[in-house]
């Protein structure tokens, strides 16, 4: 450690003769003189060593007391500095550096998220740069606890969120909202009304009274458990106790009938390449680009463009915002050509199966017939199926209108007094 800090603070070695050499070490220890090193070489010379800044101090005492000290030796930092003082560009770039590396140490490069399940760490990171810190940012410069907060405010799917500062990197943890559980809103009366049109094939109600049976044709919008129950009146009495409005529930499963249709063009437009290419090179630093070489423009007016870029990696696992990109733009042409038609029937049949099991819920197809037809460079598939599923949806309990009691003070009747 002594042997660093004599270094950085520079040491001058001085060869002191004299008559009596005790007498100048005696001098040094008044003047409080530090001696890093002191060799006695013969009986009237010395070998002593001291720091830069108190080597005239030294050199003044040596003459005052009739001795003679010559400079044999400097080294550290401060000499090694003075070298360059003619050199202007080689000391301005040793102060840049040293500026680079204080700044440098102190600037974001890496940002690591953690705790993020549904979210990714890209939209975190995107609202992390909105709320102004991102790679590149200073980081004594960034308000750690107002981030914080503008961040749960800014994503609602977050319960918890916390910045850490370790040097170059943010460490991003966060927790996210745990969906509740859907509560049946059963406080809210409702029906059990029909999706689609289709016969009854089993009828569950699990809440409210069942308007339909099985083997019934029903249409879309059609009540099939009614939110209205009848309340059956208590043994003996045969007086009915009215109704109770409740959330319908209950599972109804149909055979329904279903049609879709999907078309293709039979010509389509298909890149030939040219072989003509284009190539262009950018540094990106901390998200800023700078283009290295390459043309100024493009030249095509149709091309594919490839991408390739290579991260500075020193650590395996961090990557540094340090990224060479090669873009690479390939010239096309568009040329029109014939779709096999069997290809193109097979395409439109899965996209049409996948569309049918979309639409269903709780079902399965029991019959599928097609029909295939070809006109106008058009080749179009439709799908007759009969399916099995389940129609039952919520919808909202319409009470039907009450009329009014004629007040016994009214005659009944038009205001001409029609009887």
């Amino acid at each position: 450690m002594k042997r660093w800090l004599g270094w950085l603070l520079g040491l001058v070695t001085f060869q002191v003769t004299g008559a009596q050499p005790e007498d100048f070490l005696n001098l040094c220890a008044q003047r409080n003189l530090a001696l890093w090193r002191m060799v006695q070489q013969d009986r009237f010379t010395l070998v002593v060593q001291t720091t830069a800044h108190q080597a005239r101090q030294l050199e003044g005492l040596a003459q005052g007391a009739g001795f003679q000290a010559e400079v044999t030796g400097r080294r550290g930092l401060p000499f090694f500095l003075w070298r360059f003082r003619k050199r202007y560009a080689l000391l301005a770039g040793l102060v840049l550096c040293l500026v680079l590396f204080g700044v440098g140490s102190r600037t974001i490069l890496t940002v690591d998220v953690s705790g993020n399940q549904a979210l990714s760490a890209e939209e975190i990171i995107a609202q992390l740069r909105l709320c102004g810190v991102s790679v590149g940012t200073y980081a004594p410069s960034i308000p750690v606890r107002e981030v914080e907060n503008r961040m749960m405010l800014a994503m609602d799917q977050l319960t918890f969120f916390s910045l850490n500062l370790h040097g170059t990197r943010a460490e991003v943890i966060v927790r996210e909202r745990e969906e509740g559980p859907d509560l049946r809103p059963e406080g809210e009366p409702s029906d059990v009304v029909a999706a689609a049109d289709g016969i009854i094939t089993h009828i569950e109600p699990w809440a409210g009274d069942a308007q339909v049976h099985e083997g019934d044709a029903v249409c879309q919008g059609d009540v099939l458990i009614s939110g209205v129950m009848d309340l059956d009146p208590i043994p003996p009495s045969t007086e009915s106790l009215g109704t109770r409005i409740v959330h319908a529930e209950g599972k109804v499963l149909a055979r329904t009938w279903r049609t879709l249709t999907a078309q293709i063009p039979l010509t389509a437009t298909e890149k030939v390449y040219t072989g003509e290419r284009t190539t262009r090179y950018t540094l990106s630093l901390m998200g800023k680009r700078v283009k290295i070489f390459g043309k100024s423009g493009i030249p095509y007016e149709t091309y594919d463009t490839i991408t390739e870029q290579a991260a500075w990696t020193p650590i395996p696992g961090k990557t540094l915002p340090l990224v060479w990109e090669k873009e690479t733009y390939r010239a096309y042409t568009l040329e029109s050509v014939a779709v096999d038609p069997d290809q193109a029937e097979a395409l439109l049949r899965a996209q049409l199966l996948a569309a049918l099991e979309e639409q269903m819920d709780q079902g399965k197809v029991l019959q599928t017939d097609w029909e295939v037809t070809e006109q106008d460079g058009m080749l179009e598939v439709k799908l007759l199926a009969q399916c099995s599923e389940q129609i039952g949806r919520q919808a909202a309990l319409h009470l039907p209108a009450q009329r009014p009691e004629a007040s016994p003070l009214e005659p009944e009747g038009d205001a001409a007094g029609t009887p």
